[in-house]
């Protein structure tokens, strides 16, 4: 168990105090044949979805029992679930499928070369006509009607970022060495850096690369901001017009991947970093406090309704309360990349790499309505951003 009790500090973090905490209840688990990396999708009617390296999607009910199974090829990306029910997913072989609430196929697309794409911390995204995810070398908006793709961008080669929807209506979607965003016609809007047709010609004709990396998921402020971590250690903010407004840099540089940041309602940023600490930026991108963290941290946090921030360090469950000191804690096992979720009733759910999906008694609340409180913003993993 990790015993600290840690208080947010206005500069740095610091060391911790040792002092025990309250354990977690957890209320059941499940083990499936393979471990789950893609985040952890939850139906309206609490049914959770969670797809495995073991090729199989699985559909669980509330007490954990397993409604049925539904054999595919391996996956690492996340489920995203439609307004009728309908589950959408792709496989490591670009195959894309879209399942019945049933666990029957509706249909199937897709499917090709791997094409450089590392489909782990890829997250698709969906609205009310189409779901958007990596196929071949680049972005495809797949009709959720049939399965036919209608518009595509070029690009798609950055395995760090996610598919982002903003209130607008605008794809974002991490591109190579750049951000872009296009709309439904698959016209680019914007790219950040910009990408000038000088660059393309002095490239052969190809866009070159550009120097800006994710090494996140992003997520949407209310305002329709962009937040995301990016390679060069900055929790950065980009406006929803393309251009920089700010980059953070915390006090200790890292390596890594690291989680993405969520958003909390008063517009609050809250990121972990590698650096073992966790940390609340401002939405003008000025440091709110940071906390110490043992270990290493490399999923994204979930807001609860009371303010509570839930997050995984290592094999630990931490509840970690608003003002910044650990509540409660629970022992997982063997690490997490899944992104976890919350139900309405306050149960919390978390996959890890030891084949376990466990459910626990979280105790404060559903998900927080806030712009952005977990991994792909909604239970259903959309992607999407409340429109203005």
């Amino acid at each position: 168990m990790i015993v600290a009790a840690m208080l947010w500090q206005s500069y740095a973090p610091v060391p911790p105090v040792h002092n025990p905490y309250a354990e977690i209840r957890k209320k059941w688990e499940f083990t499936t044949e393979g471990s789950v990396k893609g985040a952890l999708a939850l139906a309206n009617d609490g049914t959770l979805y969670a797809a495995s390296s073991d090729g199989l999607v699985y559909a669980l009910d509330p007490e954990g029992n397993l409604k049925w199974r539904f054999r595919m090829g391996p996956v690492q990306a996340n489920p995203a679930i439609g307004a009728d029910g309908t589950i959408y997913i792709s496989d490591e072989g670009q195959h894309i499928y879209a399942l019945n609430p049933n666990g029957t196929q509706q249909w199937a697309a897709g499917g090709g070369p791997y094409a450089e794409q590392d489909f782990q911390g890829v997250a698709p995204a969906l609205d009310g006509n189409f779901f958007y995810t990596p196929w071949g070398r680049g972005l495809h908006a797949i009709r959720l009607s049939d399965g036919n793709s209608d518009t595509v961008t070029g690009g798609y080669y950055d395995s760090g970022g996610t598919i982002t929807i903003l209130p607008t209506g605008l794809v974002v979607h991490a591109a190579r060495g750049r951000i872009e965003a296009v709309d439904a016609d698959g016209r680019i809007a914007w790219q950040y850096p910009p990408l000038t047709d000088e660059a393309i010609q002095n490239n052969g004709g190809f866009p070159p690369p550009g120097n800006f990396w994710l090494n996140s998921a992003m997520a949407v402020g209310s305002d329709g901001t962009i937040y995301a971590c990016a390679e060069n250690l900055h929790l950065v903010a980009i406006g929803a017009d393309g251009q920089l407004k700010w980059a953070f840099k915390p006090p200790r540089d890292c390596a890594g991947k690291r989680a993405a940041p969520v958003i909390a309602s008063d517009g609050t940023v809250y990121f972990f970093n590698w650096d073992g600490a966790f940390y609340a930026v401002n939405p003008d991108g000025t440091q709110k406090a940071a906390m110490h963290i043992p270990g290493l941290i490399d999923v994204t946090p979930v807001l609860a309704e009371d303010g509570t921030i839930f997050g995984v360090s290592g094999s630990v469950l931490l509840a970690i309360s608003p003002e910044g000191k650990v509540t409660a804690e629970s022992q997982i096992g063997v690490g997490v990349t899944s992104a976890p979720t919350i139900g309405p009733d306050g149960t919390f759910y978390v996959a890890t790499l030891s084949r376990k999906i466990m459910a626990f008694d979280g105790g404060h609340g559903g998900l927080m309505d806030s712009p952005w409180p977990k991994f792909q913003h909604d239970l259903a993993n959309t992607g999407r951003a409340r429109p203005y």
